[in-house]
């Protein structure tokens, strides 16, 4: 399927917002109440991106902003709420890209309830979730080039951690197996937390993790940073290169955006866009989200488009090619 094809059968409801953001006429926020609706528990990114943007923009705009989880399903619970909702009802969800991009395509991560091309739209990318690839110390390595040639040896396989079967963590580490030609055993977990656990006591030779997360254990010696799943490089890393072209030019997205209901009037959205804009990309919550490994997004709505449409293309043909075990 061409863009133009895909782009007249699946994101009907992204274009419709497209473009719209200088005809908005900005309205006043103040004294409002909002609701971020997260698709996973307290204490994860998601999470604390959300509450930590919700903290900006209740001081930029004066509006009252509640962070509410509803954990479950992949995000699946969180966006079926939000599917429910009065478009104009000032209910938000904070989501990860793969609530559009990946479940809908694997079968066991799909929802009969709803259809997140027709009945939810990007209001906007707000943060790149930056995923790292680290070696434990059992790996003996400290470059990328040292991990890959390692990596493809025919010897034994190395062992890679992940963060949950069909997470972006999963996903960067089987495009990378692929496209590099590991000789590699995926490890699933449920969470980034016994992953690191496991690395830490020399159970497992690498591992796709997030800056907190694996964090502490590279400053405890115990990891290494190789490479950034990303196409990009970033400042608290200096050094780390991005695995862009281990990936032969592809890459796995792993962001946090906001969603609104379908019927949520195209003013609105572009106001709520040019607002979420401008607080992510604040000095003060600037510097806290990428403290948290979490890159500022500023994309325009047009930009947004296809930044979701191109991302969705790509993962549909990937994961057509992949057969997910979720036995374990």
């Amino acid at each position: 399927m061409d863009r133009r094809q895909f782009i007249q059968t699946i994101p009907a409801g992204l274009l419709a917002n497209a473009g719209i953001t200088g005809l908005a006429r900005a309205e006043s926020l103040a004294g409002k109440q909002l609701r971020f609706v997260v698709g996973y528990p307290a204490g994860g990114v998601a999470d604390f991106a959300a509450r930590t943007i919700a903290d900006g923009f209740s001081q930029a705009t004066g509006a009252t902003v509640i962070v509410e989880n509803r954990a479950g399903a992949a995000g699946n619970i969180a966006t079926e709420y939000l599917t429910k909702q009065a478009g104009d009802s000032g209910v938000y969800g904070i989501f990860s890209n793969s609530t559009l991009s990946t479940n809908p395509f694997v079968p066991q991560l799909a929802s009969k309830n709803f259809d997140a091309f027709k009945d939810i739209v990007p209001v906007a990318a707000l943060v790149d979730m930056i995923l790292v690839l680290a070696a434990t110390n059992v790996m003996g390595v400290k470059t990328l080039d040292e991990f890959l040639a390692k990596g493809r040896s025919k010897d034994k396989p190395i062992r890679i951690g992940l963060a949950g079967v069909g997470s972006p963590h999963h996903l960067a580490a089987v495009l990378l197996e692929k496209t590099a030609g590991l000789n590699a055993i995926m490890v699933p977990y449920k969470g980034g937390a016994p992953m690191i656990a496991d690395a830490a006591g020399g159970h497992l030779d690498a591992v796709v993790t997030t800056i907190p997360v694996g964090g502490p254990m590279v400053a405890a010696g115990k990891l290494n940073w190789i490479g950034i799943v990303q196409p990009r490089t970033i400042s608290s890393l200096q050094g780390v290169p991005s695995l862009v072209q281990a990936y032969k030019g592809a890459t796995v997205p792993s962001w946090i955006g906001a969603f609104a209901p379908a019927s949520a009037p195209k003013e609105l959205i572009a106001t709520m866009h040019n607002e979420f804009n401008k607080v992510v990309n604040s000095p003060a919550i600037a510097e806290k989200l990428r403290g948290n490994g979490l890159e500022p997004m500023n994309l325009t709505m047009a930009q947004t488009d296809k930044f979701v449409s191109d991302e969705i293309t790509f993962m549909k043909q990937f994961l057509s090619e992949l057969k997910l075990d979720f036995s374990t």
